[in-house]
């Protein structure tokens, strides 16, 4: 098969798979898949203090990151056989680094708009929610 052919099938695969997992939402792989990922609002919270919960967040990647990065350069200086693998290589060269720059670019975006809210505004504030709305709430996600 040709490579546009491979990539046809690849992402009809994917296409499909979502698809399956939308019918079956409360479905562990769905539920994992389909999580929020970062910190939730919280109520009584304003967004500037939220963007800066998102700020740390991505800080928080930047730095397991970089811890990555420095296990691969030992792993590296131990097994220098494993150094000219390419998979290793890509790993420690382009993937690891690409992540970091990628979550340092989040945390600044986010970091830009939380100040933008405060200096400038507006800088709305998340209502309260009662705990039966909050369930009612989680129910529905």
């Amino acid at each position: 098969m040709s490579f546009l052919t491979h990539v046809v099938v690849f992402w009809g695969l994917v296409i499909a798979a979502i698809s399956i997992l939308r019918l079956f939402p409360s479905s562990f792989t769905a539920r994992v898949l389909f999580s929020r990922q970062g910190p939730e609002p919280r109520g009584g919270e304003a967004r500037s203090r939220y963007l800066l919960r998102w700020a740390r967040y991505c800080g928080s990647w930047v730095g397991q990151c970089a811890l990555v990065f420095g296990a691969c350069g030992l792993v590296a200086s131990w097994r220098p056989e494993l150094a000219e693998s390419l998979w290793f290589l890509v790993l420690w060269v382009v993937v690891v680094p690409a992540l970091a720059l990628v979550a340092a670019f989040a945390g600044l975006v986010a970091l830009v708009a939380s100040t933008k809210a405060r200096v400038v505004g507006p800088d709305p504030v998340r209502r309260r929610e009662t705990g039966t709305q909050e369930a009612e709430t989680s129910l529905e996600r």
